[in-house]
């Protein structure tokens, strides 16, 4: 396995650079040729930071599986910038769409087959992915970017405990959510749905005190209403968080789950029925 990180260009915003930490698989002489899936990882942390938790350890499990894998560090809230009244967002959505080309152009020498580019988002990074699959298919977007939108197409998603709706209890702070945009949309991502929105997998915990269940449930809504494919997991009982539930990810027993660490299993054989 080969391990890499790219600097992805650079935003104007704050003084972080994102970066792109790459996971990837040589064949072996019997696969020669073999193509393989990959994910693009959006940890969470509050548009703060990126969860560690939620990264690496997620994409070993992923790689595990036959992906290539790849874990976005991408630009979060500044307080400098905030003050300004600029907002964290479209920035993290550039982030975002700049590690989709990224995977795209290097497909062939990374043995990455284009059709099957997944992203998996956990809370807050749950919301920037939900909101970057669907304005990947405006043309708004595309032309910001200088790219056809077929070009910032991921073909599903996996949501974990996402952000998707701020009036939903997540932030709780006004401010804080001022901060990270003044669009309508991107404050609620469910209104940006539509019938480009790719195929999604999502699973949260009824009891989840800090993301409320009730961001997931209105997304599933909206991708029902419209046809989109989607797979919805609710587990009756976890902490927010969770990552991947398993002694890899817990920074304490309450992080440990065996029961909702079947999400991954689960998301699996939804992706291999599409």
């Amino acid at each position: 396995m080969r391990f890499m990180t790219i600097d992805l260009p650079r935003q104007d915003y704050g003084d972080k650079v994102a970066t792109l930490t790459c996971y990837l698989q040589d064949n072996i002489p019997a696969q020669a040729g073999r193509l393989r899936p990959a994910v693009i990882i959006c940890p969470g942390g509050g548009y703060h930071m990126c969860s560690e938790r939620e990264g690496e350890p997620v994409a070993l499990a992923f790689a595990a599986r036959g992906f290539q894998a790849f874990v976005l560090d991408y630009t979060v809230l500044d307080p400098a910038e905030a003050a300004q009244d600029k907002t964290l967002l479209p920035y993290a959505l550039r982030d975002l769409a700049h590690a989709v080309l990224e995977v795209r152009e290097n497909a062939e020498q990374w043995d990455i087959d284009e059709d099957r580019i997944v992203l998996a988002g956990f809370s807050a990074g749950g919301h920037l992915a939900a909101v970057y699959a669907s304005v990947a298919h405006d043309w708004p977007f595309a032309l910001e970017m200088g790219r056809l939108g077929r070009d910032l197409s991921v073909s599903a998603q996996i949501l974990g405990y996402p952000v998707i709706d701020f009036s939903c209890g997540w932030p709780n702070d006004d401010v804080y959510a001022q901060a990270l945009t003044d669009d309508a949309g991107y404050a609620a991502a469910q209104m940006l749905v539509g019938k480009d929105t790719p195929r999604t997998f999502i699973w949260h915990t009824a009891d989840d005190g800090f993301v409320s269940v009730s961001n997931t449930l209105v997304y599933v809504e909206a991708l029902t209403s419209v046809g989109v494919d989607v797979d919805c997991h609710i587990f009756h009982h976890g902490r927010h968080g969770l990552s991947l539930a398993t002694d890899q990810t817990g920074a304490d027993e309450e992080h440990v789950d065996a029961h909702v660490a079947r999400w991954l299993d689960l998301a699996l054989e939804w992706l291999d029925e599409g």
